[in-house]
């Protein structure tokens, strides 16, 4: 398998830039805010790259059920789990959870980006599509970051002044 590892230079001065925030601003609002416009081109590369099945696939748990096709590539979003959270952090790629559940779809992404064991007979073939994209987007979305946390930051105090103008201390 392969895994990415990614060091963003300037996620430092992202951070120390969140950080003179005022403390009533959510922090994890804004990295979330930040990494959701941040990975809009690496989204798109991926929708781009998604395999799209010719028909309906049969769903292989009940038979009865059908996956509709492009199923795969609608499920290509950025999310959060109580997991990234605790770093500020997300994921990009199928969603596998919620409205993507089982006989939606989503779940079978990583056997089309990694390929699988069909029963005794052998493996399908991978088709790396999510590693594709992030060779195509990775460097709009290093170059961006900045850019963008410039503009959550200054939309984020300008809304903070706005409700503090408002409602005072008690708007918190």
């Amino acid at each position: 398998m392969s895994g990415v590892t990614v060091e963003i230079k300037g996620l430092q001065e992202i951070d120390r830039m969140f950080q003179q925030l005022p403390k009533q601003v959510n922090q994890d609002a804004v990295w979330a805010k930040f990494w959701r416009l941040n990975s809009k081109p690496l989204i798109k590369a991926a929708k781009q790259n998604a395999p799209v099945a010719d028909k309906d696939i049969t769903y292989p748990a009940d038979p009865s059920l059908k996956i509709k096709k492009g199923t795969l590539r609608d499920s290509i979003i950025f999310y959060r789990t109580k997991a990234s959270k605790k770093y500020y952090g997300g994921y990009v790629g199928p969603r596998v959870k919620g409205k993507y559940k089982k006989n939606k779809g989503g779940y079978f992404g990583a056997f089309v980006e990694y390929g699988h064991k069909t029963g005794h007979k052998g493996n399908t073939k991978a088709f790396p599509f999510m590693e594709k994209a992030w060779s195509q987007a990775n460097g709009i979305v290093l170059m961006n970051g900045m850019k963008d946390a410039e503009k959550i930051f200054t939309r984020v105090l300008k809304s903070h002044e706005k409700r503090l103008q408002k409602y005072g201390t008690f708007g918190y």
